[in-house]
């Protein structure tokens, strides 16, 4: 072995020698750690010793053949508990007849010791004086015998090693609770100026009611005097490590700057808790291995400052809370409040409902005597704002989760309830006003405006703003009313383009939105006024996109843009800022896919899906940006498959179907999924014909038919009147894959269909520039299905 090594395995013996005889080759274990050949060089020492080859400065053997005293001070011996290189440690009982206890006392033969062993010594002595705690084997006594040999008279700790309690397979909750005892003990020596250096399983003693016991600080060292001993240089010019640095060190628990030779502070002592704590649970756990890895982290900068600090993440962990190592965000600790509140959606509702008898209880309360007024007003405004939360609050988390749209209609609507009774009792205060019309709107938006996780329920939706709007009618003008009337308008025009097909309608409410807006003086036009003036608009870009006005789709993206540089900082930043970049290169190609030659804006398309797919990876599951991830993609198909980009077109169809598939399975009632779903499953079959694979088109597309009459069907079962729109251009699009399948009859069914659906919404109005385009092309076929034409002479729709 080198020197260094050797010095190594010489200070482990020393450690050991210090043990009773029973403990010996286990802590030589304990202290080897993983290095199999430092431990085999310490149990050869070890052995040569025993046999008495080998005398080191301890004198172990003199010591074990001393006669057992009779007497220490005061305490009668009553017999030995251990023998070590130093010395021994006997059991003994105060005699004195003013109080009797049973105690430790550690016994330093004359002569046996080095110098810088008596210093060790005496320096545990000194440290153990100032510990009083539960947790921290006490220091009772202290002196010399006659002959001169220094002792110490410690607590008695009648209990069993660390590992060894860990064997008896205690609970869960135990191990929690000893660790937390132990980090209690640590913090506590940590507060005195005082340093264990040497954390390990056999330095921690458990007693018969599970509690700890910390011992062996006779390695500890004030950190004042660790700093003067590291600032001695060695011969060799770099800081000095006492006999006493290498005695404290125990591989697998110390810290690497003491592996390094480097002074121990209290980050030292925090990895070795890291190393026990590892030690005592089970790794997989997430979590778990979290607070281990900052806990035993490389640099000590990284590790926890405290072993307060360690502690609570340990109670957080076993509480099912966010742990602070983990280091994640706000989705991170609502995962964990939700997983503890049972998917916080119900235990949402059960408050909700709760809330509700506490109206009940409220109402009988206030009724009854004048005396309650002032205490019941307290109640009545804890109520309120507890309904606000979870109606803006928890709904807008909830809103970023797939899958919650329907429990996010739940809990709205419990919550509006509540609101509602508030804002029947006589005519509603200003506040109350506001906060009633910004649930409905919120309820609203999760009922049926479109662009967004809905259910589909327009005309519910279109109440709700109707009610919200009568809400605002007699408050005065003013920043926040202003918005909220201006974010109804946009909601509105959004009901009107994309549910009724007035685009008209449409661009008069979003033009009133916008001059609503612009009366709110700058210097009150927050993030929240910004946001507002984005959804409208992305309203007017809407009704652009549906009535293929390329130039005002160009124009719209432009003015996202300009919009943007005007956010406040934070928001501009921030993955908003990214996501509204990604809307603009959106709308920017689409306005490009009605160009005749070139890319049809692919490039941008490409570009916008990449950008909703970033804001996704920082968002992760985020409904709205997987939705526009599909949209993107579906678009970007579109231009790539006009222009002729096959390889662009293939990567952006399963682009979108990747995304949509994500949201289908987990939102079971978003009709926006359901219709994106839609599209995408046409232009899916529409790649399958471009792939010259028409029977498989054909198949795909008949799906996508049906499954569109079945939503019609359900629709109508619930009273609903649907135009049927999406429907006609669905059964053109199966005419179309049928016409390249070779399937005359199934053409010229579909188009027959078709054609009927566009002549009953143009009847009424309500159809589109978009929709309106394909209707010549029908009727052209449709003439050619009757003339008994063969599919080879049936032409384009447009």
């Amino acid at each position: 072995m080198t020197d260094q090594r050797e010095a190594r395995a010489l200070a482990v013996l020393e450690a050991v020698l210090d043990r009773p005889m029973a403990e010996r080759a286990a802590y030589a274990r304990d202290r080897c750690g993983d290095d199999a050949e430092l431990l085999a060089r310490v149990l050869r020492l070890l052995a040569a010793d025993d046999a008495g080859r080998l005398r080191t400065g301890t004198a172990a053997r003199a010591v074990a053949d001393a006669p057992v005293p009779d007497r220490i001070g005061q305490y009668r011996i009553t017999g030995l508990i251990g023998v070590g290189g130093m010395g021994a440690v006997y059991r003994g009982e105060r005699d004195s007849g003013d109080f009797h206890h049973v105690v430790a006392i550690k016994l330093i033969r004359p002569g046996a010791l080095s110098d810088q062993l008596v210093a060790r010594f005496a320096r545990e002595r000194q440290t153990l004086a100032g510990l009083a705690h539960p947790h921290i084997a006490r220091l009772f006594d202290g002196g010399q015998t006659p002959a001169g040999a220094p002792y110490i008279v410690m607590e008695y700790v009648d209990g069993q090693r660390l590992d060894d309690w860990l064997a008896t397979a205690p609970t869960h909750a135990d191990r929690i609770g000893l660790f937390i005892a132990v980090c209690a003990a640590v913090g506590f020596a940590h507060q005195n100026l005082v340093i264990h250096r040497d954390l390990t399983p056999s330095n921690i003693l458990v007693d018969a009611t599970g509690a700890p016991k910390l011992i062996d600080f006779g390695i500890a060292r004030p950190p004042a005097a660790a700093s003067a001993a590291s600032a001695s240089p060695s011969s060799s010019g770099a800081p000095a490590r006492s006999p006493s640095e290498a005695l404290s060190l125990t591989p697998g628990f110390a810290a690497p700057e003491r592996v390094a030779g480097l002074p121990a502070t209290t980050l030292s002592d925090i990895y070795s808790l890291g190393a026990i704590f590892a030690r005592m649970f089970d790794a997989g756990d997430p979590d778990r291995d979290a607070i281990v890895a900052r806990s035993c982290a490389e640099s000590p900068d990284d590790r926890y400052p405290s072993a307060d600090a360690l502690a609570d993440d340990v109670r957080a962990w076993h509480a099912g809370a966010a742990v602070a190592a983990r280091g994640g965000g706000r989705r991170y600790r609502f995962a964990k409040f939700v997983r503890r509140h049972r998917l916080g959606v119900g235990v949402g509702v059960a408050a909700l409902l709760l809330l509700v008898a506490a109206l009940g209880v409220t109402s009988w309360s206030y009724a009854r005597a004048e005396a309650a007024r002032v205490a019941e007003a307290r109640r009545f405004a804890e109520l309120r704002s507890l309904a606000g939360y979870l109606i803006f609050d928890l709904n807008a988390r909830l809103a970023r989760i797939p899958g919650n749209t329907t429990a996010r209609a739940n809990l709205a609507e419990q919550a509006q309830r509540y609101l509602d009774g508030l804002a029947a009792s006589g005519d509603p205060a200003p506040d109350l006003r506001l906060e009633t019309a910004r649930g409905r709107i919120a309820l609203a938006r999760v009922q049926g405006v479109p662009a967004q996780p809905t259910l589909g329920d327009d005309r519910a939706a279109a109440a709700n703003l109707a009610a919200a709007e009568a809400l605002l009618a007699p408050l005065p003008a003013g920043a926040l009313v202003s918005r909220l009337r201006a974010e109804i308008l946009a909601d509105r025009a959004l009901l009107a383009v994309l549910e009724d097909k007035d685009p008209k309608a449409a661009t008069t409410l979003t033009t009133a939105a916008l001059a609503t807006l612009d009366t709110v003086p700058v210097a009150t036009r927050d993030a929240d006024w910004h946001k507002a003036r984005r959804a409208a608009r992305h309203t007017v870009l809407e009704i652009a996109n549906q009535q293929a006005d390329a130039k005002a789709m160009a124009a719209g993206a432009r003015q996202l843009r300009a919009d943007r540089l005007q956010w406040p900082a934070l928001l501009r930043n921030g993955v908003d800022g990214a996501v509204e970049q990604a809307w603009a290169d959106y709308y920017e190609g689409v306005s490009h896919a009605y160009d005749e030659t070139g890319d049809r804006g692919t490039p941008i398309l490409a570009r916008s899906h990449a950008g909703f797919a970033a804001a996704e990876a920082q968002r992760p599951g985020d409904p709205a940006l997987l939705y526009m991830m599909a949209w993107s993609g579906l678009d970007g198909f579109a231009a790539a498959s006009q222009a002729g980009d096959a390889p662009a077109a293939a990567r952006l169809i399963a682009a979108a179907k990747g995304a949509v598939d994500r949201l289908r399975v987990r939102e079971d009632r978003d009709d926006s999924v359901v219709s994106l779903d839609h599209s995408i499953g046409e232009a899916w079959a529409q790649h399958l014909g471009n792939l010259g694979r028409f029977r498989e088109s054909v198949a795909a597309q008949q799906q996508v038919v049906d499954r569109e009459k079945a939503r019609i069907a359900q629709i109508v079962a619930k009273g609903g009147a649907p135009l049927g729109v999406d429907l006609a251009f669905s059964e053109m699009i199966l005419g179309i894959a049928a016409k390249q399948a070779g399937d005359r009859t199934l053409a010229c069914a579909s188009w027959q269909s078709a054609a009927a659906r566009y002549d009953r919404v143009a009847a009424l109005g309500k159809l589109t520039d978009f929709h309106a385009g394909f209707r010549p092309g029908l009727a052209r076929n449709l003439a050619l299905c009757a003339a008994g034409r063969p599919v080879s002479a049936f032409g384009p729709m447009r």
